[in-house]
Order: C-alpha cells, then sequence, then structure tokens
C-alpha cells in the first residue's frame, strides 16, 4: 500500500517502531565492538596514545544520563541519542577499527557515506518525539533507511554465528507503568528472556495499584506477522492480547514473585518454542494491603 493512503497515526508508529529498533541495534554494535576491544568501561577507555576512545563531552553526556536516570539506563550506550550513536560509529577511526566490517554490507564505501545516510534519519526522528508532522517522503526515506541497516546488522551477526537459526518475532525491550525499561537482544537463542524486580524495593506493588507494561517487537517483522498474548503465572487472570498489558492488583495477587507472562506467536506453521515463538516473564513483588 501507498504511503500516502495510510493514516498519520499509523504511519508515525511504523516509523517510530523502525527507528527504535534502528536505535537498539546500533547500541548492541557499539557495545558489543567496543567492550570487546576496551572492557565494559569502554565509555571512559583511553587508547594506547592517550587519547579517549569516546571523545569527553560525549563520554560525559552519557554517563550523566545513566547516573540520574539508571533504571532506565542499565548502560551508558542505553542513554545515547540517534546523533550520539552515529558520532561514535561514523568516527573514521573508530568505524575502521571496529564497525566497518558489520556495515559493509550496508555502507561497502565507508564511514562517510554511512554518516551521511545515518544523519538523514535524525530530523524525523526528531519530528516523531515532538510531535511534529512528518512527510511522507520522511517516512519513506525512515523505513528505507532504518531497516535496511538493521537487516544488514542482523546478516552481519548471522555469518559470526551470533545471529538467530529461527527467524521469528522477539521482544527487543519492555517498559512499564513504574519507569522500568528493560532492553533486550533480538538474538536469544533459547527464545526465553526474565525480566526480574522482584527483589527491587523500589519497584515493589501494593493491592490497589494499576500496572501497565508495554513490549516493543524487532521492528523487522510487520505486526500483522505475529500475535502478543499476556498472562500471569499461577493466578487465574484473563489473557490478555496485543502490545500493552493493564492489570489493577487485588489481593489475589499477594505474592513475593507475581510474575506477568508475554508470548509472541508468529503466523507460521511452526514455532522456535514449539507452541510460541518468544516469551518474556516480568516478576515483581506485590505487598499486601496496609
Amino acid at each position: 500500500m501507498p504511503l500516502y493512503a495510510v493514516s498519520a497515526s499509523e504511519l508515525r508508529d511504523h516509523c517510530k517502531r523502525a527507528i527504535e529498533g534502528l536505535e537498539l541495534w546500533l547500541r548492541r554494535l557499539i557495545d558489543d565492538k567496543l567492550s570487546a576491544a576496551h572492557g565494559s568501561n569502554y565509555v571512559n577507555a583511553t587508547k594506547p596514545d592517550g587519547s579517549r576512545v569516546i571523545r569527553s563531552e560525549l563520554a560525559r553526556a552519557l554517563s550523566d544520563r545513566q547516573s540520574k536516570d539508571p533504571k532506565r539506563y542499565s548502560r551508558p550506550i542505553d542513554a545515547a541519542l540517534l546523533e550520539e550513536e552515529i558520532a561514535i560509529i561514523c568516527n573514521p577511526d573508530l568505524y575502521k577499527l571496529y564497525f566497518q566490517d558489520a556495515l559493509a554490507g550496508v555502507f561497502p564505501q565507508g564511514s562517510d557515506v554511512a554518516r551521511t545516510y545515518l544523519q538523514r534519519l535524525v530530523a524525523p526522528r526528531n519530528a516523531l518525539y515532538h510531535a511534529n508532522p512528518l512527510s511522507v517522503h520522511d517516512a519513506y526515506r525512515v523505513l528505507c533507511y532504518a531497516l535496511d541497516v538493521v537487516q544488514g546488522l542482523k546478516d552481519y551477526y548471522l555469518t559470526i554465528n551470533m545471529g538467530q537459526l529461527y527467524n521469528v518475532p522477539t521482544v527487543i525491550r519492555v517498559t512499564d507503568s513504574i519507569g522500568r525499561s528493560a532492553n533486550l537482544t533480538a538474538s536469544r537463542p533459547s527464545g526465553f528472556a526474565m525480566v526480574d524486580y522482584s527483589n527491587d524495593p523500589s519497584a515493589y506493588l501494593r493491592c490497589g495499584d494499576k500496572l501497565s507494561i508495554e513490549v516493543e517487537i524487532d521492528p523487522a517483522f510487520d505486526p500483522e506477522e505475529y500475535e502478543i498474548r499476556w498472562s500471569v503465572s499461577n493466578v487465574p487472570a484473563p489473557q490478555v492480547y496485543g502490545p500493552k498489558f493493564e492489570i489493577l492488583l487485588t489481593e489475589r495477587f499477594v505474592s513475593t514473585r507475581f510474575c506477568v507472562v508475554c508470548h509472541v506467536t508468529s503466523n507460521k506453521t511452526w514455532h522456535k518454542a514449539g507452541t510460541y515463538d518468544d516469551q518474556i516473564d516480568i516478576a515483581y513483588r506485590v505487598l499486601p494491603p496496609p
């Protein structure tokens, strides 16, 4: 269907998913490559000549953002904006040393071309997140460029045996109404992941609270290609369908480990885990009434 025939809200949703998927995959690439070369604290690492791997101003911005909101950003790179990811990846020295092989299939001409095309996504990305208009031309650009880079990275990880043997939709991010956000890799071999807040006092819930959880699926898959189903482990509760789960916590949900289960099931006739393709368990502690 031509994009001009799609509603503005639907078009924005498609573009948001594509941009967010791109940002997550670029963060994964940066973290994989730089942590392997410089350790987990690569944001503050220096080269043999004493110069910084990541320039001081950018490293400081990432660290400051993470320290102010550690619940949202588990690593400094999770706090990076798209333009900051581009600055790291398209640095000529870093590109040549660490990122060229991963992006060669998409940008064979090198870092300058990569920067040119990726920078064209910054303005549409900002428009999407600041409630500004998005033209159909920009939407085509977002969907073509972002999904092309994501597919190129998937192909790269497959060639180094880190890709998915089962090409199925998977959850890449989990967010909730108490301000928590967890980024998940799209190449989990087991097709299962746990997000556990049950031992974090700042995330404890109580009867009467209303909890909502939302998942984002790898944007390489169209929402029409899969179904998202929610349930509560060990406690009878109505099943919920769609990317968002909401529940009012009553006394029957009191538990040291209240677990919400999200299943993603493709429309294929086979499934990675037999009857579904991805499963995410999100655990909380629900306290009794005061």
